[in-house]
């Protein structure tokens, strides 16, 4: 997404993209996209779940279920790989994360998940 002020809402993002380049992904919030609320999807088996670039504005990400990104099947093939359930490259004051479920991450929170 590089829109504004857009949500993203009860979607089902699942095996998009390759290891090569790892920069692909299930959702993503890409360019200098602002005001946009990513709630309620379910993204798995991706090359990277939900991705926000550097350069991203102000936006909400939000009751996500983000689990299994990459797909096993890649994690075991490239374990150099850096390819997430949630990647956030923007300043820590730009992106708001809450209660989303994932197992991996990278500069987003991740809470413990209980079967």
């Amino acid at each position: 997404m590089v829109g504004h002020n857009s949500r993203v809402r009860l979607n089902t993002a699942h095996g998009n993209g390759y290891s090569e380049p790892p920069d692909d992904f299930g959702i993503g919030v890409i360019g200098n996209a602002t005001g946009n609320v990513i709630e309620l999807n379910l993204v798995t088996g991706n090359t990277n779940g939900i991705y926000i670039a550097a350069a991203v504005g102000q936006n909400i990400i939000r009751n996500n279920t983000a689990i299994g990104n990459p797909a096993i099947q890649v994690g075991n093939t490239r374990p150099d790989l850096r390819a997430l359930d949630i990647v956030n490259l923007s300043p820590a004051d730009r992106t708001v994360f809450d209660r989303n479920k994932c197992v991996t991450a990278l500069a987003a929170p991740c809470p413990a998940i209980n079967p």
